[in-house]
């Protein structure tokens, strides 16, 4: 878009081009560069992003997504004694409670996705293939968003969000449907303490804005 044979390229020529327009009734537009500065809002970080309750679309989900309602007790419970978490277990992230099938289904899925997503050629990829298939499969069923992802498998916000849509492009080649879970599992407790545990180390991929 040029204005008078000059490209649109400062805030100047923008304004000019709006103060330049006349209405249908002969009205002419007045048009002047606002300097002043604004407040632009409360920033939220990773960790926080990480802990909401989300489900991002398909389209644009840094910015397109629904945040779910959380219900909180009138009356808080009385603490009661907590026994030491047990040992994280890199194992529980393919529990067939959070996966909705068994080891040996998701071996045979990830068998499935790899003749076409398994490329050997270039850099290879921080995420096995198979850990790949099986963040996909958490993503999809238990509404685990890139952020805790990342975390539960030591890889960085941006690679995990190129990773979902992959796997999700795969499984749509296929054919392949992962409903989600009618209620979130239990198990996801322990993936919630997980990355609650990670974040506040310094030395998670998943860095804290200040």
């Amino acid at each position: 878009m040029n204005w008078r044979g000059r490209p649109l390229t400062s805030h100047e020529v923008i304004v000019q081009s709006i103060a330049a327009t006349t209405t249908r009734t002969g009205l002419r537009v007045m048009a002047e560069l606002d300097t002043n500065t604004y407040p632009t809002g409360v920033q939220i970080g990773d960790t926080e992003m990480a802990a909401l309750p989300l489900t991002r679309h398909a389209f644009h989900g840094d910015w397109n997504y629904a945040v779910h309602p959380q219900s909180c007790p009138a009356i808080p419970a009385p603490r009661a004694l907590q026994k030491p978490a047990p040992e994280w277990d890199h194992a529980l992230l393919s529990d067939p409670v959070l996966t909705g099938m068994s080891r040996q289904q998701l071996s045979d899925l990830t068998d499935t996705l790899a003749v076409d997503g398994d490329v050997k050629r270039g850099r290879p990829p921080r995420l096995a293939f198979s850990d790949q298939v099986l963040a996909a499969v958490l993503h999809l069923r238990v509404n685990l968003a890139a952020e805790p992802l990342a975390v539960l498998f030591d890889s960085s916000r941006t690679a995990m969000h190129r990773t979902l849509l992959k796997i999700r492009r795969l499984l749509k080649t296929h054919s392949i449907v992962i409903p989600p879970a009618a209620t979130p599992p239990s198990a996801r407790t322990a993936l919630q303490a997980r990355v609650r545990a990670q974040t506040g180390d310094p030395n998670s991929k998943i860095k804290t804005t200040c």
